[in-house]
């Protein structure tokens, strides 16, 4: 048997932050999710695989585009002609409603409902498969569902699928020994963009969103094709991003002129389909007209010119401490960023901006705190460069 596990395909993202991109570009960025899916759909033709699984958030927002449902209507009957069978779930971008589509899918379709119920089929090989799953029917669940999911039957195999989030107690959260006592096969997750294999025995699988939507989302996205065979399962990762984003970075030094930036910069330009965020570590290093360049965005604007394989998508400047700032007492300034950097406090700053789902996702990233503290010991250390 064979089935291949996608989430997050995001259907109709809109990429900000590409304004200033060539509009043939901007095109392009806007298509590659569809894309994206395309690939996956034609890989479960090409291995011929049982049924495709899609765990969540297929649209980017609940009020979808018929260009997105006439894509998706089109690429499963493709799968539909092949005898290949689609189970998916809503997530908390697309959440299920009684009028959400205005079209209607293929019945090779499952679409799971709000509560967590079964299907049950036999596979090509003649195992009996049994597939439970829920979709979301508000932006926000608070309630683990886990426990409501049905208990193994008598099948050969067990597949539960879930959008959410471990211990996140905004999107259905549950813990991996929740997900172990159910005695399933195999969990298929969704909702979280970073590919991870929590668990082997039974297998517990992020695959990841299908192609990076964002800066923080690097490294090559795609799904698995997934093989089960003599009740072994094994599972292959499958890329299929159009785009690929990466961070680098530079050094600067004193000697450093505009064309010496370009030169080094083009230099790490060398993948092809690349968005690249680039950081000049030691920005103190620059002359004022060099910064004044990249403040303008001239730089980058420049760059975007030039026949790089890769593309340059946003610089920032790291400027490290001063010596005069090095020479206070550092247990006053660990104090200080106790005290004036505090999570509570930044989520209390402004209830109607926490109240935002994109906001409030960000915020709960375990790093946020790590990149603040960053960049207000960056801003300082700028604002004192050679006093």
């Amino acid at each position: 048997m064979r089935f291949l596990h996608a989430a997050d395909l995001h259907l109709d993202t809109p990429f900000v932050g590409i304004s200033d991109f060539s509009k043939e570009l901007q095109t392009k960025l806007k298509a590659s999710t569809y894309e994206s899916a395309q690939k996956l759909f034609r890989v479960a033709l090409e291995q011929k695989v049982d049924f495709v699984i899609l765990a969540g958030d297929i649209f980017d927002d609940t009020d979808s585009s018929l260009k997105a449902q006439m894509f998706l209507k089109s690429e499963f009957e493709k799968l539909n002609q092949a005898n290949i069978k689609v189970f998916m779930v809503y997530g908390n971008h697309d959440y299920y409603r009684s009028n959400f589509s205005v079209i209607d899918f293929p019945d090779n379709v499952t679409i799971f409902g709000k509560e967590p119920t079964e299907k049950v089929l036999t596979a090509k090989d003649g195992q009996k498969v049994g597939i439970a799953g829920f979709s979301y029917y508000q932006q926000h669940i608070s309630k683990n569902l886990v426990q409501e999911y049905p208990e193994r039957d008598a099948v050969d195999y067990q597949i539960g699928i879930l959008h959410a989030g471990v211990g996140d107690n905004n999107y259905a959260p549950f813990q991996i020994s929740d997900l172990l006592k159910k005695g399933y096969d195999y969990w298929a997750l969704g909702h979280i963009h970073k590919r991870e294999v929590l668990n082997e025995k039974p297998m517990i699988v992020y695959p990841g969103d299908i192609q990076g939507r964002n800066q923080n989302e690097t490294t090559p996205k795609g799904f698995y094709l997934v093989t089960v065979e003599n009740t072994s399962t094994q599972i292959k990762f499958v890329q299929s991003s159009v785009y690929t984003w990466e961070k680098a970075s530079l050094n600067a030094t004193t000697d450093d002129t505009v064309d010496s930036l370009i030169t080094k910069i083009q230099q790490l330009l060398n993948k092809p389909n690349t968005l690249l965020t680039l950081t000049i570590e030691n920005a103190q290093n620059l002359n004022a007209d060099v910064v004044k360049t990249i403040e303008r965005n001239e730089l980058k604007q420049h760059i975007q010119t030039l026949a790089t394989p890769g593309i340059l998508y946003k610089i920032s400047r790291n400027y490290n401490s001063n010596p005069q700032l090095a020479t206070i007492d550092q247990k006053y300034w660990d104090e200080a960023e106790q005290k004036a950097i505090n999570l509570d406090d930044i989520k209390d700053l402004d209830s109607r901006l926490y109240s935002s789902d994109i906001i409030r996702e960000h915020i709960s990233q375990p790093d946020f705190l790590e990149h603040i503290v960053k960049l207000t010991k960056n801003a300082i250390n700028q604002k004192y460069t050679g006093e």
